[in-house]
Order: structure tokens, then sequence, then C-alpha cells
């Protein structure tokens, strides 16, 4: 899988710089940069040999421009959260590396120095992932941040494998007859956002294949026209 890094709205441009660093150090070149200002020449001195990447970074305006073209969305945080807390419930960075093995385009967002990506921000990410650091400051850099995630993404990869990521759109169509059964099963109103949600995140977690994708959409579609038969059949 291809990798899309995305900084939103980051402060410090020597932070921008050592992050285009770091993606040089691990082979990694698309920078989409999330702005409301232009980039100074700080970013381009601390890149170093990474000024190319500054130079051809993509700054945008909004995070939904920076989405464009993405298959698959990352969310990183140092703050984590409970299973109450279910919009910051997050996998170890490590876990990323799976992606790679599969085919289309993955964007992995972090979020600013001071307030990292904001709830609305990580309502749009697929996964939430998180670097296990100390409890006493858990919050890296955002250049460190960056640099922990590249290496952890390609350490130990050798060779990638043939299958396709699932689509937006297939998962969208998973998710869309799951609703439906859900709705039928008399699910309504806030629990049924919530579980929503959760299948939304489970499904984030699992990485599936076009394939497996497929299969599911036919058992939901199934389940759910099933479901309509024995509504339809009492009324």
């Amino acid at each position: 899988m291809d990798v899309r890094v995305v900084l939103v709205e980051p402060i410090y441009d020597f932070n921008i710089g050592m992050v285009a660093r770091s993606m040089k150090n691990f082979g990694f070149k698309e920078l989409y940069i999330v702005a409301r200002r232009s980039i100074g020449i700080d970013a381009i001195r601390f890149a170093s040999h990474a000024a190319d990447i500054i130079e051809s970074a993509v700054i945008v305006r909004d995070l939904e421009d920076a989405l464009v073209g993405v298959d698959y969305v990352v969310g990183t945080t140092g703050v984590t959260g409970s299973e109450h807390n279910l919009l910051r419930i997050a996998v170890p960075i490590w876990e990323l590396r799976h992606t790679l093995r599969l085919k289309g385009k993955m964007a992995i967002l972090f979020g600013r120095e001071d307030v990292g990506l904001l709830n609305s921000e990580l309502r749009r990410c697929d996964l939430i992932a998180t670097i296990p650091a100390s409890d006493e400051y858990p919050v890296l850099n955002l250049s460190h941040a960056v640099a922990v995630t590249l290496y952890e993404l390609t350490r130990g990869f050798q060779r990638r494998f043939k299958y396709r990521a699932a689509t937006p759109e297939e998962r969208l169509l998973i998710m869309r007859f799951l609703e439906e059964s859900l709705r039928f099963s008399g699910l309504t109103g806030r629990k049924l956002n919530r579980a929503m949600f959760v299948f939304r995140r489970v499904f984030g977690r699992s990485f599936i294949s076009g394939r497996e994708a497929y299969t599911l959409i036919g058992c939901f579609r199934r389940i759910r026209n099933r479901l309509s038969q024995c509504v339809s059949s009492t009324t």
C-alpha cells in the first residue's frame, strides 16, 4: 500500500523539515500539509538532503482535500481512550505494518504540536494508532512521532503480497447492509450510531482484502434480505 503522510496544521517549520528528512530516511515521498499559511525557509533548512520532499509537498486548506484519492485513513494520537472512549481506542503503531502488504493508498494523519488531531478529524479515520510511551509523558514531538511511525511501518518488511485492500466503496457497502440489518432488528437512534461506529473501527483494524469484502457483502445482503422478509410477513 502506498503511504501519504499528512500533517494537519503544523505550527513550526523546523518540524516540517524534520518530517521530510524522516520520510526520506525510510523511503517515503508523498507529503501533504493542511495549512492556512505559507511554509517558511526553515522547513527547507531542517530538511537537509530531503528538501525535494518539501518542494514537492502538496499544500491544501482542509483535511478533505488532503484525503482525495485515499483508500484508507489512519489517525495518530498520544492520548488514547478506554473502552468507554470509543473515539480514541488505538492500536500500537507497529500494527500498521500489515497495511503495506495491500494495494491502494493510505493516509497517515499527524496532528498539531499543541493539541494533536481534533475529535472531528479522528472521526474521519478508519483506524487510530498510537506509539506506546511513558504514562508520565506519552506525547511525542511531531517529527519524532513521524520518524517512529515510518520506522515501524518498514521494520522487517520483506515483500508485498499481491492481494488488494478493500476499496472505500466496498467497505461502505458492507456498512450499509449491516446498518439496514440492524434497523430491521429494531436498533435505532444513539445505540445504532454507536454500533455502526464500533463496526467501522473493527473493520478498520482488520485490513480486509477485496475478496473478503466481497464475501461479507454477500453475507450481510442475505441477512438484510431475510430480515426484510420477516418484517414484511408480520405487517
